[in-house]
């Protein structure tokens, strides 16, 4: 699965009311669309789990690369993945 936009605005969300005097234009498309494109690579998930580490982590303003720093998931492996895949076409998972 990858990022849904839902996912990306509830985490920008939980950014801006954790860091309420961060100057992010959250009502710029433009912006949004630009941060957007630094995380769709990731599922929801993934990036709500980064959102909540750095928001429990630092006491500076989001950045990219911050946020990045707290992407901390293991990540799984193509054979895993693909195990699980047939596990879900199986009704296992």
């Amino acid at each position: 699965m990858k990022l849904t936009k839902e996912g990306f605005k509830e985490g920008m969300q939980r950014l801006v009311d954790a860091y309420p005097n961060w100057r992010f234009k959250y009502d710029d498309p433009n912006a949004m669309s630009t941060w957007f494109s630094f995380f769709d690579y990731m599922d929801d998930e993934r990036f709500l789990y980064m959102v909540d580490a750095y928001i429990d982590f630092s006491n500076r303003f989001p950045t990219v690369a911050g946020l990045k720093e707290c992407d901390t998931i293991p990540r799984k492996s193509k054979e895993q993945l693909k195990h699980e895949q047939m596990l879900r076409e199986n009704g296992l998972l």
